[in-house]
């Protein structure tokens, strides 16, 4: 079963900009972290996608159109990952939500 991790975008704009104060995205499963550094630059979010892709991330780019029409980056990780931080979470926003995939897929666009 997979559980998916729904982070906010800062803006409604294509690019972020990593530096060495926003690359760390730790990921917990059970007891254990897992911290995957992103290389510093600027990235659109198909080549943000494309570097967590590059980890053996299962990620996405979905946007939301109801209650209102949002972007958001979605990690699909397994059911064991309990959450996911580090300074890469804080910078764009946070988490938005977590489900098991119960969220009704007619109001998600995976772009």
């Amino acid at each position: 079963m997979m559980k998916r991790f729904w982070l906010l975008l800062p803006d409604k704009n294509n690019s972020l900009e990593i530096t060495t104060v926003n690359n760390k995205l730790s990921l917990l499963e059970s007891s254990i972290e897992t911290v995957h550094t992103i290389e510093t630059g600027k990235y659109s979010l198909e080549k943000l996608i494309d570097n967590f892709v590059s980890k053996d991330l299962n990620a996405k780019i979905s946007e939301i159109k109801a209650p209102k029409s949002s972007k958001l980056i979605v990690l699909f990780l397994d059911n064991s990952f309990t959450n996911v931080s580090g300074s890469f979470i804080t910078f764009i926003g946070g988490i938005e939500s977590i489900d098991i995939g119960d969220r009704q897929e007619d109001n998600v666009i995976h772009i």
